[in-house]
């Protein structure tokens, strides 16, 4: 699947906005798709996600954690987060982690939440790390060092820089939030019952002279989302005239394609769609729009 979404790359052309701050990558876990998949950001990262994992992987000890996305997140109900508990006893091994592309961006910097739980006391300390394509080897990033309570704002960072190395990355580059002690928010011995959430993870950057990458967009309305047996698919107020539109499954398999214009309001059956993920590719004259949906 990850190869396959390579026809996400999108051709460059002319920069508008030389200093604007586009969105990379996207997890905020909303209610219409609260998942491990991506929720914004560049089309080259449409089919990136969120895990949580304990140790080095295929190596005896690695196991990964499992994540919950039913819990409320930042902005409260019905909004969602990324819930785990199991972290005792797991310094320097248990950790969140992303990995996405950057391709013609510069300037990178990351922004996110976490929170240590609360009846059941989570893991209070973290930093951030990150690895470089084709290396084994994790850095500390400066500033990302993380001291969690019971909120949405002790254990936020802000905008923190991301290593030039980072920048203009046609291979996934990874980040992690890796626990850096045993102790909970008290400061009392972590529980293997200890809740940890992480939500509004945000990479942003500043597109290269020259190139602009298409953004994962929500220009063209594509309704209900969730949808069980009907879908429609208006270009209206889109920018598009008309569209070729293809329909991905999770694995990357094409399962319907079609054309489309502005005039008409389209109303899809998917009836006989398998319940589960699927990314909308809309391909323009000058233009690629993706977006994802899910199917019950």
């Amino acid at each position: 699947m990850r190869n396959f979404f390579t026809f996400l790359f999108v051709a460059m052309v002319s920069l508008n906005l030389a200093n604007a701050q586009d969105t990379i990558a996207l997890w905020n876990f909303p209610s219409t798709s609260p998942d491990s998949l991506i929720d914004g950001g560049l089309s080259i990262n449409s089919s990136r996600y969120i895990s949580a994992e304990f140790g080095i992987y295929n190596t005896p000890t690695w196991h990964a954690i499992a994540i919950d996305y039913t819990t409320n997140g930042v902005l409260g109900s019905p909004d969602k987060c990324a819930k785990t508990i199991g972290w005792d006893n797991a310094t320097d091994s248990a950790f969140y982690m992303v990995k996405f592309k950057t391709t013609g961006y510069g300037s990178l910097k990351l922004t996110s939440k976490m929170q240590a739980g609360g009846n059941n006391p989570g893991p209070r300390d973290f930093k951030v790390q990150y690895k470089l394509p084709g290396t084994s080897t994790w850095l500390d990033l400066t500033g990302g060092t993380i001291v969690c309570a019971n909120d949405w704002t002790t254990g936020a960072i802000t905008n923190v820089d991301l290593p030039v190395e980072y920048n203009n990355q046609s291979s996934n580059v990874s980040l992690r939030w890796i626990i850096t002690s045993n102790l909970d928010l008290n400061g009392a011995t972590l529980l293997s019952t200890g809740i940890s959430k992480l939500d509004d993870i945000l990479i942003t950057g500043t597109a290269l002279s020259g190139i602009e990458i298409n953004q994962m967009g929500n220009n063209i309305e594509v309704y209900p989302n969730p949808a069980k047996d009907v879908l429609f698919v208006d270009l209206n107020n889109s920018g598009f005239n008309a569209a070729l539109m293809e329909i991905y499954d999770i694995t990357g398999k094409l399962v319907h394609k079609e054309n489309l214009n502005s005039s008409v309001l389209k109303k899809l059956d998917i009836s006989t769609f398998n319940k589960g993920i699927y990314f909308l590719r809309f391909i323009g004259d000058e233009t690629i729009e993706t977006q994802k949906i899910t199917i019950n």
